[in-house]
């Protein structure tokens, strides 16, 4: 079941029309940015954006700018895991595993010190189940961090979809933001 729904999404995806992303992402970051949960956050764990995702790239940078610390995730493919580490610029990126932009000097960072993390998916539904790319990274890494780090999941309104099958290693996000609404899972 998740792999048709991943294969649909993924479709509706690729066809979606860059100047419309771009209307979306610019809705997205402002329903993001006027969040509680984002406002108090000091150190905020974003995912880097690629293949018709929900842009971050300029979510990253005016976090910067407004002074919040950015963690980005980089793979350990030999544990088949995802790591953090900050960085204080978008020109610290290169691209890494799945050719998704990682640190190029990544510096380990302590899991339990992050306030927020910023979640992609290619859908979801409405009670926080998520379909990823089938591989458990962010499953695996979201079952270490503390209970109360609120989990927001990015996403274009046509990646929500009415039930996603939970299976056992699966870990829900807390809140589903489109382009016209936020979705307290």
């Amino acid at each position: 079941m998740k792999h048709k729904i991943r294969k649909k999404i993924l479709a509706v995806r690729e066809n979606h029309k860059e100047e419309d992303r771009l209307t979306k992402d610019q809705e997205i970051k402002k329903k993001m940015f006027s969040l509680l949960e984002f406002r108090k956050a000091k150190i905020v764990l974003f995912y880097v954006s690629i293949k018709g995702e929900v842009r971050t790239d300029k979510m990253i940078s005016e976090s910067l700018e407004k002074g919040k610390r950015i963690l980005v995730p980089f793979a350990d493919l030999n544990k088949r895991t995802l790591l953090i580490s900050e960085i204080n610029n978008l020109e610290e990126l290169e691209p890494g595993a799945f050719g998704i932009p990682e640190p190029k000097n990544p510096r380990e960072f302590p899991l339990e010190k992050i306030d927020l993390v910023v979640i992609p998916g290619i859908a979801f539904d409405r009670k926080g189940n998520r379909v990823g790319y089938g591989m458990g990274f962010y499953d695996r890494f979201l079952k270490g961090l503390k209970p109360h780090v609120p989990k927001i999941a990015l996403a274009y309104d046509f990646q929500i979809v009415n039930e996603i099958p939970a299976e056992g290693e699966d870990v829900t996000v807390d809140m589903i933001i489109t382009e016209k609404e936020i979705i307290q899972c």
